[in-house]
């Protein structure tokens, strides 16, 4: 029998801000673009009352002193777009460097899987990656976390652009970046905070939730909710339950990756087993190794030799590329079996990724992998209802203010020059609350940032959802559109570039450009259409009805018309 599982629970419980040793906030460190131009809040955490030295390249020390909270701020006025240097942190006889900081925008990048999904998980887009050599661009990567109240910080670093680093950032993110950088804006930095599957709400501060009232009793709760010690005994309940369980199901061969809603498994909730036995090239054996698998729709452990070495066993992380490292000390024979065990709690499951995805390697020898992709056999375990319960609630993402207290609020006071925005799927349930939750996030935002932040966002994409919810689909866009009542927004349309079978359209690059292109007319000022064709009004003509546009160049009908909606008199959409 496999070995029982200890799972280690990775929380968001930081120490109280006193204890805290010297440091500038994640946000502030190597590689990183500060915006340009402009007097710039630096801050950190440090001993109380203790004297912080900003020592900036480009001249002028500046000083500060730690808070009663422990907190530090220091102002700086950053040079010219364009330009180059790196600050020197002092307090006492630490000291922090940030290199090699570049200064022009910084956009922060936020919503649910569409902004998430990867450059690498993108049809065609190996050929961008490769050509991906962007100096001028670097993203910062926050990583999937929850918290029920303001959060201190986050994890994360500053990643250059390279062809080897690119197919991992934000797809959407580096298309509407690469199209600025070619317009002669950058440097661009990108912040990227997403989490698939989630909704509006829970990207919204507890006060700007204020107007919603049917968000009361959640926001109330998680001052006295379920604590970290009873989330962590459940989950260790679930994989030991997992580990113990017969096998429910039957065996096959299968060829990877697979996903299961194409294989039969669609409907199926719990764990799967894959396995491989193979024979090691000798040079490999006894030597550290690394896995790559690509993205695991939800979770999963690998064991190598019936041996854990490594998994993702916690929410958030279904869209994510897996790369693990087989440890040397447990790659002691040529012969091995590679167990991946992989557990879903709901939608797509599967290995979601490509085949070139699956590989395994030495680091120092990486275009001498092994091949992971094709023939693996498949082993039914057990299904959800058959354990005990995995403990979404009380610590999962889609509770109210709970991903603006741990992915957005940490990274403030920061100038961002704007945010782009692709989110709604997970709220298409509720187009009505939608239509007036969506502008409020907007304007919380706004408030907590402390400036009009320019704000353009995507409508969703078209996607068959079902027979019985496929006409709120063309509501949740309606009630996105709502959204550019505000000033400093855009809208991106996304009827031509959707894919009915796949929630997840494999072509980013319009999305990005079109992105740009608001930011273009709008933040930089150039003189370009950014809006497209806007519908303005239809008129019945017997069977038939007459669409008038505006527009100011020529039109072209996509996709044969497929993807118009017209409502009637009581707001009900219809296929037109």
């Amino acid at each position: 029998m496999l070995r029982t599982l200890a799972i280690l629970v990775l929380t968001l419980s930081a120490l109280p801000a006193q204890e805290a040793p010297f440091r500038a906030a994640a946000i502030f460190s190597s590689h990183m673009v500060l915006p340009a131009a402009q007097s710039v809040p630096v801050h950190g955490f440090g001993p109380r009352g203790a004297q912080v030295v900003l020592e900036p390249s480009w001249g002028g020390a500046v000083r500060g002193s730690v808070g009663a909270d422990g907190r530090w701020r220091i102002d700086v006025v950053t040079p010219a777009r364009g330009a180059s240097g790196s600050m020197t942190l002092t307090c006492g006889a630490l000291q922090q460097k940030v290199d090699d900081v570049l200064f022009g925008d910084v956009w922060l990048a936020s919503g649910q899987s569409n902004m998430e999904w990867r450059l690498e998980q993108c049809d065609g887009a190996s050929a961008d990656a490769a050509a991906a050599n962007l100096p001028e661009l670097r993203v910062f990567t926050t990583p999937n976390a929850v918290s029920d109240r303001p959060a201190e910080d986050v994890n994360g670093e500053w990643v250059v652009c390279t062809p080897e680093t690119a197919p991992r950032f934000t797809a959407v993110g580096f298309y509407f970046a690469r199209e600025l950088l070619q317009r002669g804006k950058g440097p661009i930095g990108i912040v990227d905070s997403t989490w698939g599957g989630t909704v509006c709400q829970a990207w919204t501060s507890a006060r700007g939730l204020a107007g919603f009232p049917e968000f009361a009793d959640a926001l109330a709760a998680q001052q006295n909710g379920m604590s970290e010690a009873r989330i962590r005994a459940q989950r260790e309940l679930f994989f030991e339950a997992l580990a113990e369980a017969a096998p429910s199901g039957t065996a096959a061969d299968v060829t990877l990756p697979e996903r299961w809603s194409q294989v039969g498994l669609g409907s199926f909730d719990g764990a799967v087993d894959y396995v491989r036995r193979m024979a090691l090239p000798q040079e490999l054996v006894g030597e550290e190794l690394v896995l790559e698998l690509g993205p695991i729709d939800d979770m999963d452990t690998v064991f190598w030799g019936g041996e854990r070495v490594a998994g993702s066993e916690r929410d958030g992380v279904w869209n994510r590329a897996r790369r693990y490292v087989i440890p040397a000390s447990a790659n002691v024979a040529a012969a091995v079996e590679l167990r991946l065990r992989v557990v879903d709690t709901g939608g797509e499951g599967g290995l979601t990724g490509s085949a070139d995805q699956m590989k395994l390697y030495r680091e120092a020898q990486p275009d001498m992998a092994v091949a992971l992709a094709g023939d693996w056999r498949r082993e039914r375990q057990v299904a959800l209802g058959s354990l005990p319960r995995w403990p979404r609630s009380g610590g999962g993402p889609n509770r109210p203010a709970v991903l603006w207290n741990a992915m957005v609020a940490p990274l403030l006071p920061f100038p961002f020059a704007g945010a782009i925005w692709y989110q709604g799927e997970s709220n298409r349930n509720n187009p009505d609350q939608y239509a007036r939750l969506f502008p409020a996030m907007i304007e919380d935002w706004r408030r907590a940032m402390g400036g009009p932040l320019p704000f353009y966002f995507v409508q969703i994409a078209p996607y068959f959802y079902g027979k019985d919810d496929a006409l709120l689909t063309p509501r949740l866009r309606d009630a996105q559109a709502a959204a550019l009542q505000l000033p400093d927004t855009g809208m991106v349309v996304t009827l031509d570039c959707g894919d009915r079978g796949d929630i997840h359209p494999r072509n980013k690059l319009p999305v990005g450009v079109r992105l740009a292109r608001h930011a273009l007319a709008q933040r930089y000022g150039e003189d370009l259409d950014a809006e497209g064709p806007v519908a303005r009004v239809a008129l019945q003509r017997g069977a038939t009805l007459r669409v008038a546009f505006a527009e100011q160049g020529a039109l072209r009908l996509a996709n044969g018309g497929d993807g118009f909606f017209i409502a009637d008199a009581d707001g009900t959409f219809h296929p037109a």
